[in-house]
């Protein structure tokens, strides 16, 4: 065929081609603000915003600190990506604080990404005459596939693409090794290796990535494969040296992750824990084939908890296992496929909740490297119909043309989602209905609106629209604390509207009754206090939550002196609430766990009350 001749004589057409469709279906970003964990690796990165004098502390430091101000270990194991808070520093430090730059900039990448990504495929491709075509099939739905939008359109997600670029480059310098013997090649992929695991952890995985592909496609036996290769150990272990070093600790510093949102599988039991991540790993699949619907939330419970009595968590089991095997059985007619199949499940691993906990039960940028499997698997199944069925050429292009224009049409309308923290909200929200975090978040893009809003009526309605989400995240997730502090935010925007003390404080129970002592509504609460009319309702709001709630419910002691202490300071002289004292401090000193330093003060309080409540009765 003319085009396969012109493909295999001009290679450049082939690499501005994958330019070009990068660019059209990205353009639109260009004009992009900061969205969702942008914030903490760019917008409101200290480090970052130093230029060129914040690289030594990027490099030194776990990458959320520069957000953060100090380490907190808010998800397993730490973060170490230095390498692209480093690209973005010195983005800052050039041009300023600019994310249409910084969006323009990830394009590129993701451009470059497909072409190297050409270079690997015709390198690995089984036939020699179709090597090129397949090869550039491939990078054109790679840069096509809808699922790459979080990594692409999110500033966050260049840590993704550079981790694979320089993985790439590394597989391509050690093919050069071998093929030609010249040892600069191996210095290249070290280095582009090291650069690889300091763009983001999972560059790890190539170490079994790397000499399987050798003992694929260079004929080489497996331990002459990992002979060939040892090298790559030095850049591993020196980045993991350097870790350890920056974080404090190798993988875990030995505490447990206790927050939800951080950890999605506390409270799991073991199977639902088994269960839940082969159908996040199922899930994946099919994303890799059917991309829709799309979200960038799938935290609890989007996700749902599955174990093994039920019927989907043993499909999915299934599902995985059947494709092992299959592809085990059938290794040595087409190689290709049992490594794409070795090469997604040692990819995906280390996001799959199977080493430690991510942070969430999946992410769809987590399938930006593992998606090459799918990639190979596609041309594979092109290259055999070519081979066997020659007669259906002319239908399998028109097919890879439908499914490469399905997946554009679908990335070009996903991207405008990631144009700024709201909209992405809103359209996650008609896909993760059941996440208490982007109920959550959709509930606070709705409050910010109200917060600007002039208008009483419409104010209102948002106000409305942001309780309808809060509650539903609270349903979700009962403890939520930040939905809580939220649900008291708007509970004080009502109440500055309407200035109803009492219906404030009635639903404002149902807040400290789940987190007691939220900053902002010990806050708020000393706020309505200045003004004299509400110190009654305010007394028995203390009193009764003291007591009721925290005493005699939740047998919270600790709490019920603290809300029984301002009740007293409101009324002094109230019977009621020098009784509820004295019963609560008569009881405190016999609690596990008080020192004898609060035995005394316990003691010495209750003495007093005791006196005063004499005097009263006088």
């Amino acid at each position: 065929m003319e085009i396969v001749d012109r493909i295999l004589k001009n290679q450049w057409q082939s690499l501005s081609l994958i330019i070009l469709v990068a660019v059209l279906l990205y353009f639109r970003s260009f004009s992009f603000g900061f969205a969702l964990d942008d914030t903490i690796v760019y917008d409101e990165n200290k480090f970052v915003a130093k230029g060129f004098k914040g690289i030594r502390d990027i490099l030194s430091k776990e990458s959320f600190t520069g957000y953060f101000d100090k380490q907190q270990d808010y998800v397993a194991g730490a973060r170490y990506r230095p390498l692209s808070l480093v690209t973005f520093a010195i983005e800052h430090q050039i041009w300023g604080k600019k994310p249409e730059l910084a969006h323009v900039i990830n394009v590129i990448i993701y451009a470059f990404c497909g072409i190297v990504l050409y270079g690997f495929l015709r390198r690995i491709t089984n036939s020699q005459k179709w090597a090129a075509v397949l090869a550039l099939i491939g990078a054109l739905l790679f840069i096509a596939h809808p699922i790459h939008t979080e990594a692409v359109a999110n500033i966050k997600g260049r840590d993704e693409m550079m981790c694979m670029l320089f993985c790439l480059l590394t597989l391509n310098n050690i093919l050069d090794y071998v093929d030609k013997n010249e040892k600069k090649y191996l210095i290249y992929g070290l280095l582009n290796y090291f650069l690889a695991l300091m763009s983001k952890e999972n560059a790890i995985t190539f170490l079994a990535i790397i000499p399987l592909t050798l003992y694929f496609f260079k004929n080489l036996g497996f331990i002459e494969s990992i002979r060939k290769t040892w090298m790559i150990w030095i850049p591993a272990i020196l980045f993991l040296i350097i870790r350890s070093k920056v974080i404090g600790f190798f993988l875990n510093n030995g505490g447990v992750v206790t927050d939800l949102m951080n950890n999605p599988f506390v409270g799991m039991r073991l199977d639902e824990k088994i269960s839940t991540i082969f159908y996040c790993i199922g899930w994946y699949i099919k994303l890799l084939f059917i991309p829709h619907p799309l979200t960038h939330d799938y935290y609890p419970y989007h996700v749902p908890k599955v174990g093994f009595d039920d019927a989907i968590s043993w499909l999915g089991i299934i599902f995985i296992l059947a494709i092992l095997i299959l592809s085990f059985l059938f290794r040595e007619k087409n190689k290709l496929q049992w490594y794409s199949v070795l090469f997604f499940f040692i990819t995906i691993s280390i996001v799959a909740n199977i080493v430690f906990p991510v942070g969430t039960f999946m992410n769809e940028r987590f399938l930006f490297i593992p998606s090459i499997a799918f990639i190979l698997v596609f041309i594979e199944l092109i290259n055999w119909v070519i081979k066997k069925l020659p007669q259906l050429t002319s239908v399998t292009y028109f097919c890879v043309g439908l499914i490469f224009l399905l997946y554009s049409v679908r990335t070009f309308t996903r991207v405008p989602d990631w144009m700024s923290g709201d909209s992405l909200n809103f359209s996650a929200i008609k896909v993760s209905e059941n996440s208490a975090r982007i109920n959550l978040f959709t509930g606070v893009s709705y409050f910010k609106r109200a917060e600007v809003e002039a208008q009483p009526t419409a104010k209102k309605k948002l106000l409305d629209e942001a309780t309808r989400y809060i509650d539903r995240s609270l349903y979700i997730f009962p403890t939520y604390g930040q939905a809580l502090n939220m649900k008291a935010g708007i509970l004080a925007e009502y109440h500055k509207m309407s200035g109803g003390t009492e219906d404030f404080l009635i639903h404002i129970v149902k807040v400290v009754e789940k987190e007691p002592n939220l900053k902002f509504v010990n806050d708020y609460l000393k706020y309505i206090a200045q003004d004299p009319s509400n110190k009654s309702l305010l007394y028995e709001f203390y009193s009764n939550t003291g007591y009721e709630l925290f005493f005699k419910k939740q047998k919270r002691v600790d709490l019920a002196i603290q809300y029984l202490e301002e009740a007293y300071k409101l009324r002094r002289n109230e019977k009621l609430v020098l009784e509820r004292l004295i019963e609560v401090y008569s009881i405190a000193p016999t609690l596990r766990g008080v020192t004898a330093k609060q035995v005394s003060e316990f003691k010495n309080r209750l003495d007093e009350l005791k006196l005063f409540y004499q005097v009263i009765l006088r």
